[in-house]
């Protein structure tokens, strides 16, 4: 599977750094999904950690183009630091994308948004529909 253009490809990964990627690339997509769910909800939910780059209400067409941009830079970066940079920073890099990955996973889904269905608007969260 070609990711990013040259030689650089998933299977050239270590074993440890392919179980990493796979788990943030994961959790990425849950995270875009969730992030999909805002843009179908705005008048309750809006998009407030890439909000500079995408808006409050980013259309889903932005989300998707965000997301699979994210998805290559990621990547990219993982790929870089495993030709050039210690097998700890590897680690370092994929433990901080991955804990932050999954912290932000878990908030939207405290906060009610659901990946593929409705939403359970959670109370405080959305005033108007509780």
């Amino acid at each position: 599977m070609l990711l990013i253009s040259g030689c650089a490809t998933f299977r050239s990964l270590p074993a440890e750094t392919r179980a990493q990627e796979v788990t943030w690339q994961s959790l990425h997509a849950i995270d875009a999904a969730q992030t999909l769910s805002i843009a179908r909800d705005p008048d309750c939910y809006y998009e407030a950690v890439v909000d500079p780059l995408i808006g409050r209400h980013p259309p889903q067409g932005l989300v998707l183009a965000w997301a699979a941009g994210a998805s290559l830079l990621h990547f990219a970066v993982t790929n870089y630091l495993t030709e050039h940079a210690s097998p700890t920073m590897v680690r370092i890099w994929q433990g901080i994308t991955i804990g932050s990955s999954e912290y932000w996973v878990s908030h939207n889904y405290s906060n009610g948004l659901r990946v593929f269905s409705h939403n359970e608007h959670v109370t405080g969260i959305c005033a108007d529909r509780g």
